[in-house]
């Protein structure tokens, strides 16, 4: 006879395939909230409470120690995967400390037209992006009060497009305002000088997110056995994302948390489904990296990205386990950068103490992405040892970004296929 239905009870517990992990960002610190979470796609997590306690020296007639009292308790852990698209987004936006920024494509025609000026005197000597009708007078084509940003600048005519750090927009929304100077490639790509109008169709753009000063904590949850185990108050104190040839590009979320809580009733409303976009890779999908403007001469072997929260902590008191409440701390970025040692372009700046853009960019085969940019970076402990025969030598260095004037460290564009 033919058997058929399956076998039960072989398992020895709870299967880790069975077990999701969601997320939700808490609207009060250290409280899981209701409505909707979201699944995450995982290689592992490591989420777990760490009990403080104490052994008194009691004295007693016993040689047996005395009761063990608890003093403290935190959280800590990490979350890993693999980089995919829009998976991590609302980690990459904790440990920044900021919202991502979406601005819709807006073209230029004869209204609203684009004019490009350089150390504009309307606008306390900014670079300008002014909006305007054909009777040159101002147009509010932009969002009002739009905060720092990276958008994409695609001039029509000369066919030049590039990716620009925007300081954000005037109260009413006639113009984007940037560094002084930071426009002269575009001027460069027009033939222009001072001033000029790009061409009808040109296009602006943003998708982005830019270090900010927002505070964000998040719920984490595993569903085990039927219930809820539930940690809480969990800021993103570093986020670590590897790439390196011959090895799936990584990322690492590291928490640091309030407390533990076993629950046996659903807190949420709805739990969405883990995203689907494709895996990255860095054969096809590694796009490039840029230092100052350039790539190095050479293949690049590797680049770690490091976000982390410097002099972040928990603050605790008597009455309750877990933390009263956290210090975020300020954002400390850097990269570590690989790659086949040509020359000494790298080198040369490192000597000058040259300070400046530093991207890194990879996408799915969907055309989805990231570019990870160090906004004012500055090269440290340049290296190129010549550790063996047979061998081509790999120059390693140190990018450790620094504040632009105004503020801004580190930025994430995101990278979306052409329509």
């Amino acid at each position: 006879m033919a058997y058929t239905g399956a076998t039960t009870g072989y398992a020895a517990g709870e299967q880790t395939n069975t077990s999701p992990v969601d997320y939700a960002l808490e609207t009060t610190y250290n409280t899981a909230p209701g409505g909707t979470y979201q699944r995450l796609r995982i290689t592992g997590e490591s989420l777990a409470v760490q009990d403080g306690t104490s052994t008194p020296d009691e004295i007693n007639d016993l040689p047996e120690d005395a009761e063990t009292v608890l003093t403290s308790r935190s959280v800590s852990g990490s979350v890993n995967g693999v980089l995919s698209y829009g998976t991590f987004d609302d980690f990459l936006a904790g440990v920044l400390g900021n919202d991502w920024v979406s601005l819709p494509v807006i073209t230029s025609s004869t209204n609203p037209a684009f004019q490009i000026r350089t150390n504009n005197p309307s606008y306390n000597g900014y670079d300008t992006i002014w909006s305007h009708d054909s009777t040159m007078s101002s147009v509010s084509a932009f969002p009002k009060s739009l905060g720092p940003c990276y958008i994409t600048l695609t001039e029509k005519t000369s066919g030049y497009s590039g990716v620009f750090y925007c300081l954000g927009t005037d109260p009413n929304g006639q113009a984007l305002l940037f560094t002084t100077n930071a426009l002269q490639p575009l001027f460069s790509a027009m033939g222009k000088t001072g001033l000029a109008d790009m061409s009808s169709g040109s296009t602006v753009q943003g998708n982005a997110i830019v270090n900010g000063k927002l505070g964000k904590t998040f719920t984490v949850r595993k569903k085990l056995a039927g219930e809820w185990q539930t940690f809480t108050g969990n800021m993103v104190n570093q986020i670590q994302i590897q790439l390196q040839k011959g090895q799936v590009p990584t990322i690492q979320i590291d928490f640091v948390g309030s407390d533990q809580s076993i629950v046996t009733v659903d807190v949420s409303s709805a739990v969405n489904s883990a995203t689907k976009s494709p895996l990255m890779d860095t054969v096809g999908g590694f796009m490039g990296c840029s230092i100052f403007g350039n790539a190095p001469a050479g293949c690049i072997q590797s680049a770690t990205i490091t976000l982390a929260r410097n002099n972040s902590g928990q603050d605790t008191g008597m009455g309750h386990v877990g933390a009263c409440g956290v210090q975020f701390g300020s954002l400390k970025s850097s990269m570590d950068i690989e790659y086949f040692f040509k020359d000494f372009t790298e080198f040369t700046a490192w000597q000058a103490g040259k300070k400046g853009a530093v991207s890194v960019s990879i996408k799915g085969s969907d055309g989805y992405g990231y570019q990870f940019s160090v906004l004012n970076g500055r090269i440290f402990n340049p290296k190129n040892p010549i550790s063996g025969k047979n061998a081509t030598i790999v120059t390693t260095i140190s990018v450790t970004g620094n504040p632009l004037p105004g503020g801004g460290t580190f930025a994430i564009s995101r990278i979306v296929p052409s329509s």
